[in-house]
This record gives structure tokens, sequence and C-alpha cells, in this order.
């Protein structure tokens, strides 16, 4: 796994078979069928949780209403000094945590596909011990332990929310896992890392997106905009001689929004869906793109308003 540059201013009621699963391209060819039950989509984190929607709401509340205090309570002087700095940073760290997380699913994979191990352990619990224990290991920072971390302000809560909304898309995976004679459950790193972000910033003002080079784009959701696609081309397209990743993080909108891209490159675990022979189709129904261990494959894109 390639290490992380700092950053360089240049400048689970619970549904039978989720959706994400029915609509890939595999089932809808007729290729493979899931078994029977009443397609739903995964239940609410606080579901899980045992709380109601209106609980979800105030909580997710009352992370806007900390953002908005804590911009509040900087003088205007910092806004654009200080202010920016720690949105950078919390920029990187909310990308590097949601690539903790697709690690670490990308690290259970063959499991996760087995269609005759049906009691995989892959559990949330599990899940939530080894994306801390990547966290950590790519930045340092114990995330069970932030309130003595040395990181902003403004990243704590955050950072807390994208955690547990990670942890809420293993959650609802879990009946999907222990169905026997099925292979593809429809979890791999791009669709935790695709609808992690989406559930994060839905109630979140942070914009966060997985993206990639519109040629490899499978999902248009995760289509790129123009600050991505020219990020895009200044990545290049390999990783470095050096083995590490150099983070396009920059401030845009004339001072007034924080953006960070952190590029993902295919690795061995990525090429059974990625990479040769171009053109057949994956374990997803997808036809595989032809790359090579160490390609762009992507990126997280991060972005922070700051007034």
């Amino acid at each position: 796994m390639p290490q992380v540059d700092q950053p360089t201013r240049i400048s689970y009621m619970y549904a039978k078979i989720p959706w994400r699963v029915v609509h890939s391209p595999l089932l809808r060819s007729g290729q493979a069928r899931p078994q029977r039950g009443r397609v739903s989509t995964p239940m609410d984190l606080d579901d899980w949780n045992g709380r109601n929607n209106d609980r979800m709401k105030m909580h997710r509340f009352g992370l806007l209403l900390a953002m908005t205090l804590f911009t509040l309570a900087v003088p205007s002087s910092r806004l654009f000094g200080g202010q920016q700095d720690d949105a950078l940073e919390t920029a990187r760290l909310l990308a590097i945590l949601l690539d903790s997380g697709r690690v670490t699913v990308a690290k259970h994979q063959d499991l996760i596909n087995s269609p005759t191990q049906t009691d995989k352990k892959f559990t949330p619990e599990l899940f939530e011990q080894e994306v801390l224990t990547e966290f950590q290991r790519q930045t340092g920072i114990a995330l069970n332990n932030l309130e003595s971390a040395t990181v902003p302000a403004m990243a704590k809560p955050l950072l807390t929310q994208l955690l547990r909304d990670s942890i809420g898309i293993i959650q609802s995976y879990q009946p999907v896992l222990s169905l026997p004679g099925m292979r593809y459950k429809g979890l791999i790193p791009a669709t935790f890392g695709t609808e992690t972000a989406a559930r994060f910033q839905k109630f979140s003002p942070i914009y966060m997106k997985q993206t990639a080079p519109d040629h490899l784009v499978r999902n248009l959701k995760n289509k790129p905009d123009a600050y991505e696609t020219a990020a895009f081309e200044r990545f290049g397209g390999s990783s470095s001689a050096s083995g590490k990743r150099q983070i396009i993080s920059e401030l845009v909108d004339e001072g007034h929004s924080a953006r960070l891209m952190l590029p993902l490159y295919y690795e061995k675990t990525c090429l059974a869906c990625h990479g040769e022979p171009k053109g057949e189709r994956d374990i997803s129904g997808y036809a595989r793109e032809g790359g090579k261990e160490g390609d762009l494959g992507g990126a997280i894109s991060v972005m922070i308003p700051l007034k």
C-alpha cells in the first residue's frame, strides 16, 4: 500500500438483497440471479443502533451546527489564515479515512465473494478495528482517541461521523454476505466508497466523492467535474517511482473553498476487476479496463466550504 505524502499546495428489518446487487450489469443481463426475496434498500445506520429517524436527523443537525458555530467563532482575520490550513488538513484526513475503508474491504474481498463460506465473520466490529489500524498506519492518528489527537477541531466531529457511516454501510451488507451460492454480493471497494461518501455528504456540509477519469467511470454518479478532470491530468497515468501518492490540496473560489484530490492507484487486488483481459466481464458484470498495477484508477475528492 503506498504511503501518503503530506498535502502539497499545487496552486443493516434487513434488506434481503441490497439494490446495488440487483442493479449490477451481471444480474440485469440474466447471467446470475439473487435468491428469492423482495428487494429493499438497506436500513439506515440509526435503525441498526436502535434509534429512530428523528434522532438521526437531530444528530446530523448537531454536526451541521457544530461546523457553523466553529466558523462563527473564528475571527474574520483567521478565516483566510488558520481556518484554511485546518480545512485542508481536515479534507486530507477525511479522504484517508474513506480510503482506509476501501483498503479493508479489498483485504477481505476473496472472503466476501466466496459462494460456499456463509459464516464470513466480516462484521462491522471487525471492519471498524481494521479501519482504525489502517488509518493510524497512514496518518499516525488514533481515531479512537480523537480528543487528545492533534487534529483540527473541525475534523473531529466529521471523522467520527464518517467512521459511523462507513460502519453503517458494512452493517447493511450483513444479510447478503451469508447467502450461499452467490459470488458477487455487491460489496467491493468501489461501491463501499461511493455509498459511504453519499451517506456522509447527505447531511454534511462537506462535498465528498469517489471519482475516476472519464474513460474509467463505471457509475455515472462518480463522473468527475471540471476541477477533478483537471486534477487527473496533473496526476498523470501512474504512481510515482517512490511509491508515494502526491495529494492535490489547494484553495479555490478565491479562497472560499478547500479542495483535495487523493489519487487511487490499482493494486494487485484491484486487477481481478480492472485488469486483463481488457473487455472481459468481471464478477460485477462490467468490462475490465485492462489496467496494470500502479495505473491511476481514480481518486477521492473532498471540498470544504470556508465561508
